[in-house]
């Protein structure tokens, strides 16, 4: 039997067990409790129907596992998104934000020990102005805190709340910057508030990118949940003009007679500052009191506007501590193909745009191991992956040394380039050095071998240097960064042809690298795909004297 999610009521917030809140395609907010699996999507037969022509009728579902909550996409048409990026599959984490079509939902855990201070499912209304009336609204500017010097302080009490005050601010700076998520922040921001200000109700509402209010945090002085109800007129002006906005008593104040829901409520005070990062808008932390005219000042406003600046910088230092954490994992893939200094290069955006597919010199190396189907014959399958991954990481670490791109693994073959997106102007060289360096290599892993009771394996290896397409390619779910064209084909014919402890190279590899090589001139070799022979040298080391051109034999 399908669901059809309720907007929020005075008693939402009752669930605690893992859930979704948030605001549905029709611009209802709503509440719904996690099963063991849950199917979102448009047709009826969902545990959570969305009526919404951009969700599909099986979109994604939401299993349980074990502890955890899984989030699968469904092969939807337009996807489905978490915290902005689309995904296939993903383990979901308290405060993650979903999006299906037009909805946009969060996801509780329900587990208190993840965060005792969270708040229950907050049952928050934001209302649409009423288009009879004008909407006007009362602002103001955010100016600094300003504090008179002590000796101008005749009234003892309001120096003691001045200073009481600053010692809680003070505090929150501290807390602040031990919180690492936005949760967190979040969280804190609305404490600390209520400790500075005699306010009844506090929402902290994330700015979607539709321009829609996603609560995010709500506190309630009483600690009893209750629903609160706010002006999107007043929201949407924090947003416009990146003022605070403040209201003595909303009832009688005709500067907010568009703003219907406070009017409604009988709210005496109000005030709303924008929470901005990097000069940009990403929440609007909201604060009301129904006790008494006049509850909130120019004072307190400047006091919330001070925390939201704070709160600002908390903000900005934790979106930089997860660009560096997704940095760190960027870095550690690209590392798998890229050497250290290529990859940190890309990561700084120190290279040109790398989608920008291109035609560039490069020196295109293959390895192979030869008899690998004898290997495979002669060893169990746990021996080969062994041996292969042994041979591999020797590879990749001479490929790093020499500073050239790993470009790939093709089933007992090693494929690296030196080029773009770092090139230098020995690649062919570097090239050259690292095929030796290689074949040294080889000899040690087959020292191992041999000492174990095993065959010792055989690697030829072909370089050849010229212009080849380079840039990202693949499909738009799985791409990968290397370099096509026939100067690669001729690389990986060259290694074909090469025997057992050869490094065969083309003429053009050899010119390039200069003098510096051993290397024996061979006939022109017939590859497969070329009408013309292949000028090839065999290269036996790198020379120690000098030499005005490569040795031929």
């Amino acid at each position: 039997m399908s669901q059809v999610p309720a907007p929020f009521a005075p008693k939402s917030g009752q669930l605690r067990g893992p859930r979704l809140t948030g605001r549905f395609a029709d611009g209802t907010l709503g509440e719904f409790p996690l099963g063991p699996l849950t199917s979102l999507g448009r047709h009826p037969s969902n545990t959570l129907r969305l009526v919404d022509r951009e969700v599909s009728k099986e979109h994604a579902t939401i299993e349980r596992v074990g502890k955890e909550f899984v989030l699968k996409d469904l092969g939807s048409s337009n996807g489905t998104f978490v915290n902005g990026k689309r995904v296939k599959e993903l383990r979901l984490r308290d405060g993650d934000e979903i999006a299906l079509g037009g909805s946009r939902l969060i996801f509780h855990s329900g587990d208190p020990a993840v965060n005792p201070n969270a708040p229950t499912a907050p049952g928050v209304t934001v209302v649409a102005q009423s288009v009879s009336m004008p909407a006007f609204l009362a602002q103001m500017d955010q100016v600094p805190q300003n504090f008179r010097p002590v000796e101008q302080m005749t009234d003892g009490e309001a120096l003691r709340r001045d200073y009481e005050k600053l010692r809680i601010a003070h505090e929150f700076h501290r807390q602040v910057g031990l919180q690492g998520t936005q949760t967190g922040l979040f969280e804190q921001i609305l404490k600390v508030a209520f400790q500075l200000l005699a306010a009844d109700h506090g929402v902290i509402l994330k700015v979607a990118g539709d321009g829609e209010f996603i609560p995010a945090a709500v506190h309630h002085r009483t600690g009893k949940p209750v629903n609160v109800m706010l002006s999107d007129t007043v929201l949407k002006r924090v947003v416009e003009t990146g003022k605070a906005v403040l209201t003595a008593d909303a009832i009688i104040d005709e500067r907010f007679s568009a703003a219907e829901s406070i009017v409604a409520q009988g709210i005496r005070s109000a005030m709303a500052v924008p929470l901005m990062v990097n000069s940009k808008i990403q929440a609007v932390l909201f604060l009301d009191s129904r006790q008494q005219i006049n509850a909130f000042s120019e004072k307190d406003l400047n006091i919330l506007s001070g925390i939201a600046s704070q709160a600002s910088i908390a903000l900005e230092n934790a979106a930089l501590g997860e660009q560096i954490r997704a940095e760190a994992v960027t870095r550690a893939e690209l590392s798998r193909f890229l050497s250290k200094a290529v990859a940190d290069a890309v990561i700084s955006g120190e290279t040109e745009d790398l989608r920008q597919s291109r035609l560039a010199e490069v020196s295109c190396l293959f390895a192979d191991i030869r008899g690998f189907t004898t290997i495979s014959e002669n060893e169990s399958p746990q021996e080969v992956v062994s041996m292969l991954n042994m041979f591999f990481s020797s590879m990749a670490d001479v490929v790093f040394r020499y500073e050239g791109n790993l470009d790939k693994f093709i089933g007992d073959c090693v494929m690296a380039v030196w080029g773009p997106p770092l090139s230098h102007p020995d690649d062919a060289a570097r090239a050259l050095r690292a095929a030796l360096e290689m074949q040294d290599a080889v000899e040690g892993i087959n020292r191992q071998r041999v000492e174990a009771g095993k065959a010792p394996i055989e690697v030829g290896i072909g370089i050849n240097t010229g212009q080849a397409v380079v840039g990202y390619m693949g499909s738009a779910e799985r791409h990968e960064f290397t370099a096509i064209g026939d100067t690669v084909n001729t690389a990986s014919r060259l290694c074909g042809m090469a025997k057992s402890g050869e490094v065969l190279a083309s003429e053009t590899t050899v010119r390039k690298a200069g003098a510096g090589f051993d290397v024996e001139e061979l006939p022109a070799l017939t590859v497969k795909g070329k009408e013309k022979a292949v000028p090839t040298y065999r290269v036996h080391g790198v020379e120690y004297t000098t030499a005005a051109s490569p040795r031929r034999a």
